[in-house]
């Protein structure tokens, strides 16, 4: 997972909220301003969002998700900081994410540090695991985040960094380079798929130096 530096919402939106007696309902402005602000990758899973449908038959390719499910909270349907955006959230038949989610409510501060802080991952397996029990309970057991195939492509992704650093030696210079490459945005505002992972490993590495 990544920190997601939480911003303003589309003016649009504003207006729609603000607009009595309106129920949810998605925007493009909603939704281009949440792939935005986390650089289209999944707010849960860290999968790349596309920007766009290539086919518009296609089945559908983000989902907005709310932290305090409609169902259960719906005085904050319309909150701008109760959402974000999340992949289709289905893999091989295997729900996870916000089909996982249902109308459970999900704590995680996804706009705090402390997460992040919390966070460990297997450089084995991929799982990924926070210190906080509450917290691991719903990476486990609502969003289903240690679905065998998204552990499988969080390693991949690491295994990809370790062969590139491996032939320099590990040297700090290039582990700093290498970082700053995965915690930024490309030109296209995106950033890395699974760069959660790589990150955390990276730091991991240099405070060992």
């Amino acid at each position: 997972m990544i920190l997601i530096n939480k911003g303003a919402e589309p003016a649009s939106w504003t207006a729609y909220r603000l607009t009595p007696g309106v129920h949810y309902a998605p925007s493009a402005d909603l939704r281009n301003a949440l792939l935005a602000e986390q650089g289209y990758i999944c707010a849960f899973c860290m999968r790349g969002i596309p920007v766009t449908k290539k086919d518009p038959n296609e089945a559908e390719e983000s989902k907005i998700a709310h932290l305090e499910s409609r169902a259960n909270n719906p005085g904050k349907q319309l909150n701008y900081n109760n959402m974000v955006v999340c992949c289709p959230g289905n893999i091989n038949g295997s729900a996870h994410c916000d089909k996982s989610q249902g109308s459970n409510n999900v704590t995680l501060p996804l706009f705090n540090i402390q997460l992040q802080q919390s966070i460990r991952y297997s450089t084995l397996h991929g799982e990924i695991k926070s210190s906080n029990n509450v917290w691991d309970a719903e990476i486990n057991n609502i969003l289903s985040l240690n679905n065998p195939l998204l552990k499988y492509n969080r390693i991949q992704t690491l295994i990809g960094v370790r062969r590139v650093l491996e032939p320099l030696k590990w040297r700090k210079a290039k582990i700093r380079e290498k970082l700053t490459q995965w915690t930024s945005l490309d030109p296209n505002g995106k950033l890395k798929p699974y760069c959660g992972i790589v990150i955390w490993y990276l730091r991991k590495k240099i405070s060992q130096q």
